[in-house]
């Protein structure tokens, strides 16, 4: 498998070698690649096209007055609007124009007047970060998603060590069901918790997702879709023992003893949770299993579909709206499956996609904000799937191979990779 295509392909999972923590505790490490400006140099310039402005909405270039409790702007169209206008925006306060670009949705003017405000006045700066978390709390509850990604995305290019924004960010993932994203996110918020103070509160909040996760998972009765879950954030370095001995329960509720009965074997000398899983295993005793040396079978009555090798990775077919067949990588560790934008202008029968939202997603350079659309039909061997969400985002392809096939189509089957035929075996969730 070509190296440099999974690291431009694996934003979803949000992993790269550069983000992998060890223990929750690990020494802080930035996640960018490329790092970005810090809060002394000047923004970078965007096109018109990447920016969300009413219409005759005026550049604008802010700059601090000599008390800092105003600010005059320096308008690029002077014929744009009224010369009383002009002036009074001149002696507006900076929380009084932060707050209407914001209204305005000119996100981009927003993040310049704060980045200003940030190199003069602290108290000011204070108030707009206020204005700003509750903005974003605003568009969240109201299901604003682009609108949030967006104003995300130009506040987190600048501050991406934000702690309060990266939790909100995650939250904001967890209620649009995009739970694996949301965990990524969180060891993006790890990596920049540089006291213990922060780590106590972003631990907090990490523990509270979880155990809204597994109960989300449990009442649903949906075991696989939980284990993938903590087998993602076991990769992320984020998992706990408590987390481990909520697996191996999620492996038992799936009937798979062998495998609850190894991670409760590697739990008994742990000194949070050892006596809760030296119990689990004295009551599994009973039922013959004891070592973890049982073998696992196969699902029965499974559809096998053929796969083909890259690496120690497995690409699948998978059919678009009856007209286009696209190569997927397979990666549980995605929560939605994605195409690139070649790929999907390419689709015969992209023009049928309905467009949603955009979002805010996770590659190895940091955050990227992309386009979900919903595809009416899908194919997974003889398996139909209506009204699937697919993510489009700005990679290259490499070879043959389109995207990612993640867990919003895999998590609707329980599956198995037969490696040595080189099958994936399916069975529909009842």
């Amino acid at each position: 498998m070509n190296t440099r295509f999974l690291l431009t392909i694996v934003f979803l999972a949000g992993v790269s070698s550069g983000w992998i923590g060890k223990t929750w505790w690990g020494n802080p490490q930035s996640a960018l690649t490329n790092q970005l400006p810090d809060n002394n140099q000047q923004l970078i310039s965007r096109t018109d096209n990447n920016r969300q402005q009413p219409a005759h909405a005026l550049d604008s270039k802010v700059t601090a007055s000599s008390d800092t409790t105003s600010f005059n702007v320096d308008y690029t169209d002077a014929s744009a609007q009224p010369e009383a206008s002009r002036e009074a925006l001149a002696d507006t306060s900076a929380y009084e124009l932060f707050t209407r670009l914001l209204q305005e949705r000119r996100y981009y003017d927003a993040m310049a007047l704060y980045q200003e405000t940030t190199r003069n006045d602290e108290r000011a700066t204070a108030q707009l970060k206020r204005e700003l978390l509750d903005h974003l709390g605003t568009l969240s509850s109201n299901r604003k998603n682009s609108d949030f990604s967006e104003l995300t995305g130009n506040y987190l290019s600048i501050y991406y060590d934000d702690l309060d924004v990266l939790v909100l960010l995650a939250e904001f993932n967890e209620a649009n069901g995009s739970y694996l994203e949301a965990a990524d996110v969180y060891l993006l918020a790890k990596n920049y918790t540089y006291n213990i103070a922060d780590q106590q509160v972003l631990l907090t909040h990490f523990n509270n997702f979880v155990n809204d996760i597994h109960q989300t998972y449990s009442n649903q009765k949906d075991w696989l879709s939980l284990i993938n879950f903590y087998a993602h954030i076991e990769t992320l370095g984020l998992m706990t023992s408590s987390h481990q001995y909520a697996r191996a329960l999620a492996h038992l509720h799936n009937g798979d003893k062998f495998s609850a009965v190894e991670l409760l074997e590697h739990l008994v000398n742990d000194s949070q949770i050892g006596e809760k899983a030296t119990t689990a295993l004295l009551e599994l005793s009973t039922s013959g299993i004891t070592t973890a040396t049982s073998n696992t079978t196969a699902p029965g009555d499974s559809e096998a579909i053929a796969l083909q090798q890259r690496g120690n990775q497995y690409l699948v077919d998978l059919t678009i709206n009856r007209q286009d067949t696209v190569k997927l990588l397979i990666d549980t560790g995605a929560s939605m499956t994605t195409l690139s934008q070649a790929s999907f202008y390419a689709l015969r029968s992209s023009g049928a996609a309905i467009e949603q939202e955009r979002r805010i997603f996770h590659t190895a350079s940091g955050v990227a904000q992309g386009t979900v659309y919903l595809m009416p039909e899908i194919n997974l061997g003889s398996y139909l799937l209506t009204n699937t969400k697919v993510a489009v985002l700005d990679f290259s392809s490499v070879q043959d191979i389109d995207g990612l096939l993640g867990m919003n189509v895999l998590g609707q089957f329980r599956f198995q990779i037969d490696q040595e035929n080189r099958k994936l075996l399916l069975n529909r969730k009842e």
